[in-house]
C-alpha cells in the first residue's frame, strides 16, 4: 500500500508556516522539529511533525520557536498551492490584496474580482475556511507606555487573541511582516505627530490591507487629520478587557453594515 505521508523541504515548510527557511532550520537543530536527511544531505520534514509543532503553545523567551502571532496558513493560495502560486491566483482580488482571509474579500468587496478558484460550495464547506476561521485574532499595540504594556501582556494570556507590543516605528514595520495584525492600536502617548504618521503608514501598508486601526488617547490628545485612517477610538490607558470590548463593537458594526 502506498504511504500517504507527505515530506516537505525546508523551503516548503517555511511557506507552510509563513516563516523563513532559517527559522525552520533553527527548529530542526534545536530538536523542536524532527527531520531526516536525503542522500544529497537535504532535510525532509514529515508534514505531520510540522502540524504537531504548530499546535504547541508558544513560550516567551524561546528564540527557536515561532512567534506568538504565528499562523500556520496565512494565504489561501499558499494553502491550496502547496507552496506554489496556483495558475490564475495572480488575477484574484484575494491575492492582489494579500488578504489573510479570502472569504472576507468576498463578503466585504463583492464587486472585486474574487475568482473563487477553489470554491466548490459555501465558505463553510471549505477546509481553508475551517482552519483560518478558528484561529485567534492578531492584535498589534504601538505604545510607549511601559506600565500599560506590561499589564496588557499579563492579561492577554486569558483571552483568545495573539498580542504583540512595540514602542518603535521601525519595529512596528518589522513586526507587520510576520505578524500581520487583524487590529492595530496606536497609542497617542507616542506624541500626536508620530502617532498620526504611524496610523498613515499602517493604513497604506500593502501587506495589511484589511487591518483595522484603533487610536488610543485621552480627550484632547487625538491627532488631527487622522479620521480617515482609523476605525475606532479607545481611551487610554486601556486594559485587555477594554480592547476586547472595542474590537467586539467594531465587528458588530462591520457585520450589521454588510
Amino acid at each position: 500500500m502506498a504511504s500517504s505521508t507527505k515530506f516537505l523541504t525546508t523551503g516548503q515548510a517555511a511557506l507552510y508556516c509563513s516563516v523563513t527557511p532559517d527559522t525552520v532550520l533553527k527548529w530542526i537543530r534545536s530538536g523542536l522539529l524532527p527531520a531526516h536527511r536525503t542522500a544529497g544531505g537535504h532535510h525532509r520534514i514529515d508534514e505531520r511533525d510540522l502540524e504537531r509543532l504548530l499546535s504547541i503553545p508558544s513560550s516567551n523567551g524561546d528564540a527557536g520557536h515561532f512567534p506568538s502571532g504565528h499562523r500556520a496558513f496565512r494565504y489561501c493560495w499558499e494553502f491550496k498551492g502547496d507552496g506554489k502560486i496556483p495558475e490564475g491566483c495572480r488575477s484574484c482580488a484575494a491575492y492582489q490584496l494579500r488578504a489573510q482571509r479570502c472569504y472576507e474579500v468576498a463578503r466585504l468587496a463583492p464587486d472585486a474580482p474574487h475568482l473563487k478558484l477553489f470554491c466548490s460550495g459555501s465558505c463553510m464547506d471549505c477546509d481553508y475556511y475551517r482552519m483560518v476561521h478558528k484561529q485567534a485574532t492578531n492584535v498589534l499595540v504601538v505604545s510607549s507606555d511601559k506600565k500599560m504594556a506590561g499589564s496588557l501582556k499579563k492579561e492577554a494570556k486569558e483571552h483568545d487573541f495573539n498580542l504583540e507590543i512595540t514602542d518603535c516605528e521601525y519595529t512596528c514595520s518589522a513586526l507587520v511582516n510576520d505578524f500581520r495584525p487583524d487590529f492595530a492600536v496606536v497609542d497617542c502617548s507616542l506624541g500626536p505627530r508620530l502617532s498620526r504618521d504611524i496610523c498613515r503608514h499602517l493604513s497604506q501598508d500593502p501587506r495589511i490591507p484589511l487591518t483595522r486601526l484603533i487610536l488610543a488617547a485621552n480627550e484632547g490628545e487625538f491627532p488631527s487629520k487622522c479620521d480617515k485612517e482609523i476605525f475606532a477610538r479607545i481611551q487610554r490607558p486601556f486594559s485587555i478587557r477594554d480592547l476586547v470590548a472595542c474590537i467586539e463593537d467594531m465587528l458588530k458594526v462591520s457585520r450589521s453594515s454588510n
